[in-house]
């Protein structure tokens, strides 16, 4: 088991049930594929570095997991096939840092 952070961005003009269905999708597709997701943050509404498809924000969410990393293509197909994700980004880290991180600490 590989120790992976996931980073999506939302649209930003999606609804809150949205990604609520999003969030429940991820997490059904980690557990199906072997995977525990050891914690999560809601980064919110955020400005991006630069314009994606016309949007200026986006709605960022972050995963830290443990899975296989032969398991991590199903993941990124996933978020692929839907069409309100803008990018993601999966990366293996050694450690997962503590939580909460700086992204979340900026909001306060």
């Amino acid at each position: 088991m590989n120790n992976i952070e996931l980073v999506y961005i939302l649209k930003p003009d999606v609804s809150k049930q949205y990604h609520n269905e999003i969030d429940n999708k991820m997490e059904k597709s980690i557990s199906e594929n072997g995977g525990k997701i050891i914690d999560k943050e809601i980064w919110g509404l955020k400005d991006l570095a630069y314009p994606i498809n016309k949007s200026k924000k986006g709605f960022y969410m972050f995963f830290q997991l443990n899975i296989d990393s032969r398991n991590l293509d199903n993941l990124n197909k996933l978020l692929n096939l839907e069409e309100n994700v803008m990018r993601h980004l999966t990366i293996k880290v050694d450690e997962h840092e503590k939580l909460p991180s700086i992204m979340v600490e900026q909001k306060k």
